[in-house]
């Protein structure tokens, strides 16, 4: 039964690091189960209609994003996965964030589960001037 998860996995791999605006529909999202819940740090949906919503809202607000997964375990159904994710915003500066997704499969093999873990705080927050001064003294007082 490993087999199948582990070439599940590898075709949800497959997807991510090959994924366009244009294939969104036909290569990731028939990888979801019908009722699939998605979270990151700004989402948590349930439907492969509100994930495939999210991806969506990435494609309409970054340009050329793209997904690097540098490794990955898988054990029994359930998988982590170690990303980057690469994009330009619409002043054409180039962002990249490092994270963790856990995916978890269902008896078929479809995603059930897609969990993203990566820190908003150095990705996202630090970057908005009047946060980033804020977050540098919370930094400066748990350093030693």
């Amino acid at each position: 039964m490993s087999q199948i998860y582990k070439k599940k996995l590898l075709s949800y791999i497959h997807a991510y690091e090959n994924l366009t605006e244009g294939n969104l529909s036909s290569l990731l999202m028939p990888l979801f189960s019908e009722n699939a819940y998605f979270e990151d740090p700004f989402n948590q949906v349930v439907g492969k209609k509100q994930i495939q919503k999210i991806f969506q809202h990435m494609f309409d607000h970054t340009i050329s994003p793209r997904f690097v997964v540098m490794n990955y375990l898988l054990e029994e159904q359930m998988a982590f996965l170690r990303w980057e994710f690469c994009f330009l915003d619409r002043q054409f500066k180039e962002h990249r964030i490092v994270g963790v997704s856990k995916v978890v499969f269902d008896q078929k093999g479809d995603v059930l589960s897609h969990i993203d873990y990566w820190d908003t705080g150095k990705y996202i927050y630090q970057k908005i001037p009047v946060l980033r001064s804020i977050i540098r003294w919370v930094n400066r007082f748990f350093r030693p």
